[in-house]
């Protein structure tokens, strides 16, 4: 504690040590013998041991000698916080946001799934690029074989299947023309028949894996690699 003059330190002092409490006085003698240095020097201070304290700061409130410590104000933005009213309104608006989103993710994940295309839409409506095929552990490249010239650009692919709603399927060819035949999808199989050429590798039953992007049918000895032509550049 600080006090401007020594009378008021002494009767302080006094009451603290009656309770047992030791003091240590500083700047008395500078302030008693230069009383105008007091407020230069930060008046005459009184100090316990710190661990009186508390004790000191107790005795002192209850006996009019010091000031009981006023607790911090809140602030406007501490007291709407604090406020049980701003708090259920908080706990509403949290609850409402998370139920609108957990509605919103339901809804597009039905819309999703109820607007998915089927494999036969997958199937006849993408662009399904040959990238390989493996035929007994082999790996062979398409290339297809025509009379007129062929300019292969990037985001073209010229060996393609085309399945068709009519049931018509074309191949690309293998240093060959184009292959012709006929498709169906039956439980989940794709049956390949009356292939005009390289029948005795095309013409199987496939089971296969599609999605939006890939294409893998496979059968006994050959598997085929398609990928959907407009996701190959992105």
């Amino acid at each position: 504690m600080t006090f401007m003059f020594p009378t008021e330190l002494a009767v302080v002092k006094s009451k603290l040590e009656s309770e047992g409490i030791d003091c240590r006085v500083l700047d008395e003698n500078i302030v008693q013998a230069h009383n105008f240095l007091s407020q230069a020097i930060g008046g005459v201070r009184l100090q316990v041991k710190e661990s009186n304290l508390e004790r000191a700061r107790k005795i002192l409130e209850e006996s009019g000698l010091a000031e009981k410590e006023k607790e911090p104000e809140q602030s406007k933005i501490e007291k709407t916080i604090d406020n049980p009213i701003f708090q259920k309104r908080i706990k509403f608006l949290l609850f409402s946001l998370v139920t609108i989103t957990i509605v919103l993710a339901s809804t597009l994940f039905v819309y999703r799934y109820l607007n998915r295309p089927t494999d036969i839409e997958l199937l006849t409506k993408r662009n399904w690029c040959v990238d390989y095929i493996v035929y007994q552990n082999q790996e062979y490249i398409p290339y297809t074989l025509s009379d007129q010239i062929q300019i292969r650009l990037v985001g073209t692919c010229l060996e393609k299947i085309n399945f068709e709603t009519t049931g018509h399927i074309n191949f690309p060819g293998f240093n060959s023309p184009r292959i012709n035949g006929k498709w169906k999808l039956v439980n989940n199989v794709i049956k390949i028949s009356e292939i005009d050429t390289l029948d005795f590798l095309l013409e199987r039953k496939y089971e296969y894996e599609i999605n939006q992007k890939e294409l893998i049918m496979s059968s006994d000895s050959l598997t085929i690699y398609c990928s959907n032509l407009m996701s190959r550049y992105y």
